[in-house]
């Protein structure tokens, strides 16, 4: 199926629906039409698993003055989608009033598409299989230190199409590509992993995951023990510094929870949160960024929106309700995301597009030539996630981390634990590297060096 075809029929799907409200008597309605192509191969220890699918359905909000009801349904068939409506109707009817709910989208000028790849539209599982069998390839099978090897690669093709009896009706598209290695290697008594990834709206370049993920795994070996507890800095590697600040700029930049009276820096808005020259900006309207669609999930047009500026807290992100309960609009960041990942059986929330720390100054090798001693984490550790949202005290264990003495990378260590409090942490930014990355999470950032992190064995 073309990219016009796929648009064509998701928006006769919902064009249908609206129709159907209509037949209905249903004053107020909200389609949500989601279609995703996938395919994915992986290659785990010479056992191949592959594929191949597609998710489809709709997702109904009906509204009945501000008494709001929703169902969903799998699929496109007619009768499924008006029992939902009919459903969603029937709920709003004796549903309390919701005082925040303002209407929903009308319809306007909307935001450019990113890039769309016709390439990943026409990869099956036998190309997949050849570019897992690339990867793998890169790693050298002739190491007896080498006890287990784990590729994959996949592509998506995603569309999804909002229509409101308020006048929205259009529709958006996006390609995805990811390939990864996760190797493990043992030495000596030693276990240690390596891992490397890459993913874009179009085919990157994987001609060398296979081989940084060998090279990770056996950097680790011969490792040493962290002796005693020490507040250190530690640098993070630019795709690691992404997952270490993803969680509180997750929770710390919700419009919901901000609205909700939940969010850690609730009372922190035009105040000084981070350094003077840290800067982050939600973009969606980079056609690189996975996230970047002509509208968000409930029809408003995506755009660019300053978070931190100069270390000031200059906005949070919201959806269209959460927006006008604030006092304001929607950003473009409404989102629908339920437990196990079907996007059209959720309500829009506030949530992220692509947050981008922007680049400053040195690079890694620049970043560990100026400490004396400190700790350098290579791959993510286990615990992220986990720390308290509120107070921002976290503690993980990096088993894939090294020691630095007198500027120079000394040896590895066996897994020592990080602890220290994101919002100290944000004010104690040593460095801002100059080497962003595609991270694979919805915040990229370059290598980052961090203050008083306690540092134990």
């Amino acid at each position: 199926m073309s990219f016009e075809d796929l648009r064509d029929k998701i928006l006769q799907v919902a064009d249908s629906a609206l129709k159907f409200s209509r037949d209905l008597g249903i004053p107020s309605a909200e389609v949500y039409v989601y279609n995703q192509a996938l395919t994915n191969v992986s290659d785990n220890n010479g056992k191949i698993d592959s594929r191949d699918g597609v998710v489809q359905g709709v997702g109904i909000q009906v509204a009945d003055g501000k008494k709001l009801g929703f169902s969903s349904c799998t699929g496109f068939a007619d009768d499924s989608i008006k029992d939902a409506l009919s459903k969603a109707y029937t709920m709003a009817k004796v549903s309390p009033e919701n005082p925040m709910f303002m209407g929903f989208a009308t319809g306007g000028e909307y935001s450019k598409e990113g890039i769309l790849d016709p390439e990943i539209l026409n990869l099956d599982a036998t190309a997949l299989s050849e570019h897992c069998d690339e990867i793998s390839k890169q790693i050298d099978r002739e190491d007896t230190r080498i006890v287990s090897t784990y590729v994959g690669a996949n592509r998506n093709s995603v569309g999804y199409a909002v229509g409101t009896t308020e006048g929205c009706l259009a529709a958006t598209l996006a390609t995805g590509y990811t390939a990864f290695s996760y190797v493990v290697a043992m030495g000596d008594g030693d276990r240690k992993t390596g891992s490397q990834g890459e993913s874009g709206r179009k085919i990157p370049d994987i001609s060398s995951i296979g081989k940084l993920g060998y090279d990770k795994a056996i950097a680790g070996l011969g490792s040493k023990a962290f002796e005693g507890s020490e507040v250190l800095p530690t640098i993070w590697e630019n795709r690691i510094a992404a997952a270490f600040l993803f969680f509180p700029f997750m929770i710390g930049t919700s419009g919901t929870t901000y609205v909700e009276k939940r969010n850690p820096w609730i009372d922190k808005l035009d105040e000084q949160i981070a350094i003077k020259d840290f800067n982050l900006i939600d973009d969606a309207v980079n056609p690189e960024h996975f996230s970047t669609h002509k509208i968000d999930s409930e029809g408003t047009p995506k755009g660019k929106t300053t978070v931190i500026e100069n270390g000031v807290l200059k906005s949070f992100l919201f959806n269209r309700m959460y927006g006008q309960a604030a006092g304001g609009k929607s950003t473009g960041n409404a989102q629908r995301q339920a437990p196990g990942g079907i996007p059209f059986e959720s309500i829009p929330i506030s949530g992220l597009n692509q947050l981008v720390i922007e680049n400053v100054g040195k690079n890694l090798d620049e970043q560990i030539e100026e400490l004396e001693k400190g700790i350098l984490v290579t791959d993510t550790p286990i615990g992220l996630g986990t720390e308290n949202p509120i107070t921002g005290d976290f503690s993980v264990s990096s088993t894939n981390s090294f020691l630095i003495l007198n500027g120079e990378i000394a040896h590895p260590l066996k897994a020592v634990s990080i602890a220290g409090n994101h919002k100290k942490t944000l004010m104690e930014i040593k460095e801002i590297g100059s080497d962003r990355e595609r991270s694979g999470y919805p915040l990229d950032a370059p290598t980052m060096t961090f203050m008083n992190h306690t540092i134990s064995g």
